[in-house]
């Protein structure tokens, strides 16, 4: 099986397809490009810059790939790269910026289903099985972790992480972290529960959840200081591999945690 390139298309010469990809009408492909077998580019796709785009992925029109990075920090002829992995499913008017500084990368994993409207700036890092909603925003540098859900016209500051199997709410404004495994909403967005379904699609069983559950009552639903209350997490659960991810996140966050408020104390009492 061959590859199938419409003729309204433009391919550049240096452009890598692989078997079985099916380019649709009026699409460019840049010379640095590279897409994996049986990609499916339905019509007026852009993929541009040096960028990699996996096996399997369907793609709808208008969506744009590995172009150059609107941070007004990026210096015209500078070599950035944008690596896009295999299953993804990418809607239409999605846009995917390159990285910023010499050699800088964008990425988004396997098995992703990136929503109409959404966008992923530059020197994103988003994981495995990530669902971005309909208009939902990466800032800069994002770290997003797998199996995580970012809700419709959300937006995620520069430099923010959203955990694993975290989801954040729609129309939420995310300034600070959010830890894996937890549900955010608001305008500033805030930490509220546990996301129990998010764990059981990530595969997690119901000891993991309950713990989790309890790790989160521990660090915020009670009268320590967090110093205190890591400590005690520790203790007790440091031994669990997803409490360590719990821990690590808090350990590493930059931008600070989006901590619940005390609106959120009454919907954990009995989680």
């Amino acid at each position: 099986m061959g590859v199938c390139i419409d003729k309204s298309s433009v391919v550049a010469p240096g452009a890598e397809l692989g078997t079985g990809c099916i380019i649709g009408p009026f699409c460019t492909i840049g010379p640095n490009t590279k897409i994996g077998e049986r990609t499916y580019l339905h019509s007026h796709v852009v993929v541009d810059g040096h960028t990699e785009l996996g096996a399997d992925c369907t793609v709808f029109p208008f969506v744009t790939m590995g172009v150059q990075s609107q941070d007004q920090k990026h210096i015209e002829g500078t070599k950035t790269f944008t690596k896009i992995g295999d299953r993804n499913t990418i809607r239409e008017y999605v846009s995917i910026h390159s990285a910023t500084e010499e050699q800088g990368i964008t990425e988004v994993g396997n098995d992703c289903a990136l929503l109409a409207h959404s966008h992923v700036a530059h020197n994103c890092k988003v994981g495995n099985h990530v669902v971005m909603s309909h208009a939902a925003t990466l800032g800069g540098h994002v770290v997003i972790g797998e199996y995580a859900n970012i809700g419709g016209l959300s937006a995620v500051h520069q430099f923010c992480h959203v955990g694993r199997a975290a989801m954040v709410g729609g129309m939420a404004r995310v300034t600070q972290d959010v830890l894996p495994f937890t549900i955010a909403e608001g305008f500033r967005a805030t930490m509220r529960v546990v996301n129990k379904i998010g764990m059981e699609r990530a595969g997690y069983d119901t000891t993991a959840i309950r713990e989790v559950r309890l790790a989160f009552r521990t660090l915020f639903m009670r009268e320590f200081r967090l110093e205190e209350a890591v400590a005690e997490v520790t203790e007790k659960l440091g031994h669990r591999d997803y409490i360590r991810i719990f821990l690590d996140a808090i350990a590493s966050s930059q931008r600070g945690l989006a901590r619940p408020d005390s609106d959120a104390l009454e919907i954990n009492t009995d989680t």
